[in-house]
């Protein structure tokens, strides 16, 4: 049985390093290649860019894997190039480019139309040509192109009417200022459901109300011309000559009809009356919302104090009350109360060993009484105090934020136990401030065992190393298969792996932890969290985290493991692709991949599974999460890597 399910990873990974294989092989859809090279052209871009075998490996390019003809091939998806001065033009071989999702060309200085052509780009979500010397018209059919969110246009010399903003449903930023465009704003843009910014200033020829959203509520948009009521981003620039166009006119008088004084002075009743009665119910409404507003001000003021007062004398009694000071006891380490009863006064805290110092408060290192030596950590967490007034802003938001992830890790790793994991022992919750105490890690964090080792401080040989990335996997393997409900760590990275006495690696710092319910596929979150370089892309984009972006996270660390550098490092800054991931998929597909592993290893006979461990790390960091393997897979890989020594010649 053993011996079957051996055999079976053993396939696994030589799926997964065929696939690799295959990727390293792929070349630009010929269609694409033929476009491009067009468009590079007209565009101005010239030497070492165009002069690549393969665009795809050019800055400002960017190809994702598509299946064309049953077979797989690159596509061209991303075309970026930022204030470099190319002085070209669009050409219409842009059409042909059937998978181009962003169109980025801004602060240059390209001439004459946009190709109608663009609108065969139906997958374009990002189009971004601000600031150019772009002129003519706007394709009518633009509209077309359902997909676009953002469609900047400003700064050019563009003219014609507005009649290409028909139908587009999921745009979210419209920027045409600073144009020549002329005509009636079209009250289409009632229909831009999912629009956040919209900029038409600049265009002094432009007439007509701009549609805006009622206060009811509903779908449909009003139009006015009340400046005050549209939104300040919605405003866009009229001339004075506009206005005295727009404005009614009472009808001259024959001459000879009559000289009165008050005849030729009276007022239209259609136009000057109307006015003064607008004027007059005007005056009023402002009158009534300013004793409104002042009434609200005072009674709210008059409430917030009274709630307030309410709030802290049942905060100041259920405090009183309990004086929270009761220890939670996780481990069997800590047999009795008493043994920690030294953090309950502050003598007691000033003789321990600080061994580090964050934001939020020290580290100390101690000995658990009646335990034969133990050794224990001690995290000390200042509780924000009562009156948070007291702090700066940021202060008091950091103190809050951390307060909340310590609640989160005290719920999540309070209860599990693998040893993979470092487990909470006990925390103490104290007036102003939260111990936590875990087991000391002797040996410290990964990353600062990576930096010793490049700095020449300490080794770390290979089998260490795999023995590492091993341990880290199947802990990662009980968090997301083997507990109930399922956890997402959402911070894994070498800073957050703790190595004990034997080297055995222990996840690490649950703050930022999420527990996932079994009939989740995701879970979203109000912002991204975790640190940059190990945050997988999907995550960034959607807010949206699973199982998977761990992964995402856990090849980065793999890939660190075996280089022997963070994704912060100087080095990554340096080189073309200024990123871990990228990085290293291209030396990996490259004809010297051995450049990708850490000098200190070459020579040790491992190199064959050194490059096998960071083909696992490809697969982790693929960009579709759907491709990525899970734990269990991960963990059954590297297990299967053979520890025989290669002779060295």
């Amino acid at each position: 049985m053993a011996f079957r399910l051996a055999k079976s990873h053993i396939i696994f990974l030589t799926f997964f390093t065929l696939i690799l294989l295959v990727q390293s092989k792929l070349s630009l859809d010929k269609s694409d290649y033929e476009a491009i090279s067009i468009i590079q052209k007209d565009l101005g871009i010239h030497g070492q860019r165009r002069g690549l075998e393969c665009p795809c490996n050019s800055a400002g390019i960017s190809c994702e894997r598509r299946i064309s003809n049953s077979s797989v091939v690159l596509k061209v998806t991303r075309i970026v190039f930022k204030s470099e001065q190319l002085r070209g033009v669009l050409s219409p071989a842009i059409g042909r480019l059937s998978e181009l999702k962003e169109l980025s060309l801004p602060n240059n200085k390209l001439l004459d139309q946009i190709p109608p052509q663009i609108v065969n780009c139906r997958k374009l979500q990002v189009l971004d040509l601000r600031n150019n010397r772009l002129s003519g018209k706007v394709p009518t059919e633009l509209s077309s192109l359902i997909q676009l969110r953002v469609l900047d246009l400003s700064s050019n010399q563009l003219s014609g009417n507005l009649r290409f903003l028909k139908h587009f449903p999921n745009l979210e930023k419209l920027s045409l200022a600073d144009n020549l465009f002329a005509g009636k704003i079209p009250p289409s843009l009632r229909s831009f459901r999912n629009l956040r910014f919209l900029n038409i200033s600049g265009n002094n020829l432009l007439e007509g109300p701009i549609p805006v959203p009622n206060q009811n509520g509903d779908d449909s948009l009003s139009e006015s011309t009340e400046v005050n009521i549209v939104p300040r981003r919605y405003i866009f620039a009229e001339n004075s000559s506009r206005s005295n166009k727009t404005s009614a006119v009472a009808p001259a008088i024959a001459p000879g009809v009559g000289s009165n004084q008050n005849l030729t002075q009276a007022p239209s009743p259609s136009t000057t009356a109307g006015v003064h009665k607008h004027h007059k119910k005007a005056k009023k409404k402002i009158g009534a919302w300013i004793v409104g507003f002042f009434a609200g001000t005072v009674a709210g003021s008059i409430s917030g104090f009274v709630a307030s007062v309410v709030f802290k004398m049942l905060k100041f009694w259920i405090q009183g009350g309990d004086k929270d000071t009761s220890l939670a006891i996780f481990s069997p380490i800590i047999k009795r109360a008493e043994d920690l009863a030294f953090l309950q006064n502050e003598e007691g805290i000033a003789r321990l060993e600080v061994i580090g110092r964050g934001g939020c408060g020290e580290v100390y290192k101690a000995e658990l009484p009646g335990s034969n030596g133990k050794v224990i950590a001690i995290k000390k967490i200042i509780q924000p105090p009562r009156d948070a007034a007291e702090l700066a802003e940021e202060e008091s938001k950091a103190l809050h934020k951390k307060m909340r992830q310590i609640k989160s890790e005290i719920q999540t790793v309070g209860q599990i136990r693998h040893r993979n994991l470092l487990p909470l022992l006990a925390h103490m919750p104290r007036p102003d401030c939260h111990y936590l105490v875990y087991e000391f890690m002797k040996n410290g964090s990964l990353q600062d065992m990576l930096q010793k080792v490049a700095a020449g401080e300490n080794e770390l040989d290979w089998l260490s190393r795999h023995r590492i990335a091993l341990g880290i996997a199947a802990g990662l393997e009980y968090l997301h298969v083997n507990h109930t409900p399922r956890i997402i760590h959402r911070d894994l990275k070498p800073a957050n792996v703790l190595l004990d006495d034997d080297m055995e690696a222990r996840i690490a710092d649950f703050g930022l932890a999420k527990a996932m319910p079994e009939a989740y596929t995701h879970v979203t979150s109000s912002n991204v969290v975790g640190t940059l370089g190990y945050i997988a892309p999907e995550y960034h984009q959607t807010l949206k985290f699973t199982d998977k972006c761990d992964i995402y996270s856990f090849g980065v660390l793999l890939a660190s493991l075996v280089m022997g550098k963070l994704p912060s490092d100087e080095f990554f800054q340096e080189t073309d692709e200024m990123n871990l991931v990228h990085w290293m998929r291209n030396v990996m597909t490259s004809e010297d991949p051995k450049r990708a592993i850490d000098p200190k290893l070459l020579g040790n006979g491992y190199e064959e599974q050194m490059l096998l461990v960071l083909k696992i790390a490809c697969f982790c960091t693929l960009e579709n999460p759907k491709e990525r393997p899970n734990s269990i897979d991960i963990r059954a890989m590297l297990f299967q890597i053979k520890y025989e020594k290669r002779q060295v010649m």
